[in-house]
């Protein structure tokens, strides 16, 4: 009977012991659980493929009658160094360098742009203000595709200020970059009897791959 007594009083006594008995999380033992979204590392690099589009002037011919609307549209390979701080800033240098994929390549074929932005970055979502400057070298105005084509125009000292929305999503030990730009761009313009400086509407689009780098990169790497 003693004996029975003793079996119940240790049967209530182990809810008890187990509940006063700390939990322990994934956390605890070292480990990342991938059912939650980390936040970014504090260094990342980026390699992404930027696109950016400016509808230019028009230029037309009587003999026979024909118009043409020109389009400036970079497409680049873009280097990136990321850095986060006070947990949801960030600031993100970066150069691009690539070739004028639209019908004013004749007048401008290849691009440097380096940028500069700033603003938010949290787990998934990202906004940002930047500027960027975009060079296209050569410049020859009103250069034509040597087929009986239009002239080209020609865009100088091309200054554009944009905001960026993105999305970040963890994959394995990097992360896929999803970004689209809209703002202005302040260009002198270049073609046939026009010379403007003006304000022009620029739309640009991201795909992109960050590497982590620095110490979260190595934790994250030796973890299990």
């Amino acid at each position: 009977m003693r004996c029975l007594s003793v079996l119940v009083a240790l049967a209530l006594a182990l809810p008890t012991a187990a509940a006063a008995a700390p939990a322990r999380s994934i956390g605890d033992e070292g480990l990342t659980d991938p059912r939650k979204r980390q936040m970014p590392a504090r260094h990342r690099l980026r390699i992404a493929i930027v696109a950016d589009w400016v509808r230019a002037s028009q230029a037309c011919d009587d003999s026979p009658k024909r118009c043409q609307r020109f389009h400036f549209a970079p497409l680049l390979i873009d280097f990136a160094y990321q850095v986060q701080f006070l947990k949801y800033a960030m600031f993100r240098p970066s150069v691009g360098i690539g070739y004028n994929v639209g019908n004013s390549r004749n007048a401008m074929p290849a691009i440097f742009q380096p940028s500069l932005f700033a603003g938010y970055q949290g787990k998934l979502f990202g906004a940002a203000a930047g500027w960027s400057f975009i060079f296209p070298f050569p410049t020859v105005a009103n250069q034509t595709d040597g087929h009986q084509g239009l002239a080209q125009p020609a865009l100088w000292g091309n200054h554009a200020l944009q905001l960026e929305l993105s999305l970040t999503s963890r994959l394995d030990r990097g992360a896929l970059n999803f970004g689209l730009r809209v703002g202005g761009m302040k260009t002198h313009l270049i073609h046939l009897n026009l010379d403007l400086k003006r304000w022009y509407p620029i739309v640009s689009f991201s795909l992109g791959w960050f590497f982590e780098v620095g110490a979260r990169r190595k934790q994250r790497s030796a973890a299990p």
